[in-house]
């Protein structure tokens, strides 16, 4: 008798043991895949190498922004043109250098007059300094080509120096995208990169 208790005993302890593996095994699944699916935390949230959307350091990026958001007075620049100088220094801190990305900003409809000189600009607004001027120049320093309808440019003004340096007139606003879409270039417009 005293056999088959400790036999009944060995039974019931070793069904507890394989209960309590089984119970282990699930909880460190659980907190295997919980520590898996977010970053280290050590009172920070960080990035993982392997997130979705994450550039990519060797990465050739291709972009052409619709000029789709106007000078905020309030602010004293143009949001959008802001946006795109706050991107540049995204990819630049991921490794992104400019010659591994292609930026280029068309500027048509109300827009085009963005492309015109400060003395142009001034003629055209009662003396009005042009409020976007600088910003586009610094980011033409970092790569990003302008360029505006020729035949936009010309009915604005039929004067080429009243034309900044280093805009590109070229063919409509919708042959461009549509052509550099068709090169590989992802369109979006400047006012999307006004929000977070």
């Amino acid at each position: 008798m005293s056999q088959e208790l400790t036999y009944e005993g060995v039974g019931r302890r070793q069904r507890l043991t394989l209960t309590m593996r089984a119970l282990l095994a699930v909880l460190t699944l659980i907190v295997t895949s919980t520590m898996a699916a977010t970053p280290a935390i050590d009172g920070a949230i960080r990035e993982v190498h392997d997130a979705p959307g994450r550039p990519v350091p060797g990465t050739v990026y291709k972009l052409v922004f619709d000029m789709n958001t106007p000078q905020d007075a309030t602010l004293g620049l143009n949001p959008g043109l802001r946006g795109l100088n706050d991107l540049i220094a995204e990819y630049t801190a991921y490794g992104t250098d400019a010659t591994h990305r292609s930026i280029v900003v068309v500027l048509h409809g109300a827009y085009t007059e963005l492309t015109l000189t400060n003395d142009a600009y001034r003629r055209l607004h009662n003396g009005a300094d042009h409020p976007s001027i600088a910003q586009m120049q610094a980011l033409q320093r970092l790569g990003v080509a302008f360029t505006a309808p020729a035949t936009e440019l010309t009915a604005l003004t039929s004067q080429a120096e009243d034309i900044q340096a280093g805009i590109k007139p070229g063919p409509r606003a919708s042959l461009s995208f549509l052509t550099l879409e068709a090169a590989g270039y992802v369109y979006d417009g400047t006012k999307s990169l006004t929000g977070k």
